[in-house]
């Protein structure tokens, strides 16, 4: 069973984040990831002011009831979960690859903000909903949104932390549950931090239960089970054991198919391996071709490069372009073409550009901007087909160095390189450099077409439509 989850993980949420309907639930395991204490630890000093262990207590919801009830107030959690929560602990990397997911929309009963803080490292825009009340806000246009479903640690009145903030939770944040019932019906949630001593989690999965009793909509939780080292003694680790099997057996009531891991030291590998999956979706056609006085090359190219969108846009896979002389234009023209037959509905979606700021007559380009554009495309994208690459330097043509400059930001960022070598320039002396490389050709770690192909795609004397047919087969084999 638990190959079989890990299979299906593998294969179902890549294409649910690709389709847009990849939502991500951030448990309590990833705070305690990054060095914030677990709900046991956060309340262990509270719990001695009791007269009772935080360990030996399943309840931790309760215990902060009790703590309540004795001082009158809530002030003394209050100011156990400022101390502990509000300092600023690094970003866990499974966080670093979450914030690059093509994720709009994640859930979390955290009170940290290690995910604000993962999005602003890359500077993608979130939109963070802390209160019930701030889902009546208009979104942010293109940003993703937080759902902070139990509060933040930026508003501590405002927080669900006792039994009375559980079960007042329809009352007081209730305009949470018909958002949160509706990404569980039509979207693939993937849990990530999922710990049954958590009292928050119990909470979500009460509400999952109670939405749909018979037959809940599928999703998948990264589980850790108990090992003998977090424990003092070999009884106190069989009987947490037990415990998590049992657990990870009862999610299937909620759910939620359990993809079990050896250590948390694995998520950040296995969220790549997402993002892999879901780049290999995208391609990204880099190149250029002086439009004026490119000579026979700028009709072929053009037409080449059509027929290179076309065919990215019938397969079901998205176009990324920087937008770049004449070839993105082409390929552009050639993926809104295939959209188009189908009705272009998903075109904000399948289309992702970052086109370069051209400067004025006279004026030199942002060096550094274009660079920076370049790795987001590289980053966007799982394979780079390169179409030409040319510029004119006085009365002749030369390769455009700033395609060269892409072909080496993609082999770093491990992009699978494809380079029509008879379409000349860049993409000519690329081909020669991949001919006889050490880039992989198979395995896991495969980025370049074997030297057979490359010597295809390099031949000058291959017809066009010879061209297309063996790059859908290349990229048919690559996924």
């Amino acid at each position: 069973m638990v190959k079989a989850a890990l299979s299906r993980f593998l294969k179902e949420y890549p294409a649910a984040l690709a389709d847009g309907v990849g939502v991500m639930f951030v448990g309590a395991g990833m705070s305690m990831a990054a060095g914030y204490p677990s709900w046991a630890t956060l309340l262990r000093e509270i719990g001695e002011e009791l007269g009772v262990s935080s360990r030996d207590i399943q309840d931790l919801a309760a215990l902060a009831q009790w703590s309540i009830q004795e001082s009158g107030s809530a002030t003394r959690v209050r100011n156990v979960i400022k101390e502990q929560i509000g300092a600023d602990h690094d970003v866990p990397p499974t966080l670093e690859v979450i914030a690059r997911l093509p994720v709009q929309h994640i859930w979390t009963t955290n009170y940290d903000r290690l995910v604000e803080r993962a999005f602003a490292a890359i500077d993608r825009p979130l939109d963070p909903v802390s209160g019930a009340k701030d889902l009546s806000l208009k979104p942010t246009p293109g940003a993703a949104r937080l759902y902070k479903m139990h509060g933040s640690i930026d508003r501590l009145d405002d927080i669900v932390i006792s039994t009375d903030d559980y079960e007042l939770f329809r009352t007081r944040r209730g305009a949470y549950l018909p958002l949160l019932q509706a990404h569980l019906t039509s979207m693939s949630i993937l849990f990530v931090g999922l710990s049954f001593t958590d009292p928050n989690i119990r909470h979500v999965l009460s509400l999952i239960r109670e939405s749909f009793t018979d037959a809940p909509p599928e999703h998948f939780a990264i589980v850790r089970p108990p090992h003998q080292e977090d424990f003092g003694s070999e009884g106190e680790f069989k009987a947490r054991l037990a415990q998590h099997n049992l657990w990870a057996k009862d999610l299937r009531r909620y759910g939620l198919i359990a993809v079990e891991i050896e250590s948390y030291d694995e998520v950040p590998g296995l969220l790549r391996e997402i993002e892999r999956r879901v780049a290999t979706r995208r391609i990204w056609i880099s190149g250029s071709w002086p439009v004026e006085g490119g000579g026979p090359g700028a009709a072929s190219n053009y037409a080449l490069a059509e027929d290179i969108g076309r065919l990215i846009g019938r397969s079901g896979r998205d176009l990324v372009s920087g937008a770049g002389m004449l070839v993105g234009s082409a390929a552009i023209a050639g993926f809104l073409d295939a959209l188009r037959d189908r009705g272009g509905w998903d075109l904000n979606r399948r289309l992702i550009t970052r086109p370069f700021p051209q400067p004025l007559a006279g004026a030199a380009p942002d060096g550094s901007k274009w660079t920076m554009l370049r790795r987001e495309l590289a980053r966007q994208a799982g394979t780079v087909i390169f179409v030409g690459g040319a510029k004119h330097d006085g009365g002749d043509l030369i390769v455009a160095d700033g395609v060269m400059e892409e072909f080496e930001i993609a082999r770093e960022a491990g992009v699978f390189l494809l380079p029509v070598g008879a379409t000349g320039g860049a993409a000519a002396e690329i081909a020669q450099r991949l001919i006889g490389s050490d880039i992989a050709i198979d395995g896991p770690a495969l980025a370049r077409p074997s030297d057979d192909e490359l010597r295809l795609l390099l031949d000058s004397g291959t017809d066009q439509k010879t061209i297309v047919e063996a790059i859908a087969a290349i990229l048919n084999r690559i996924g």
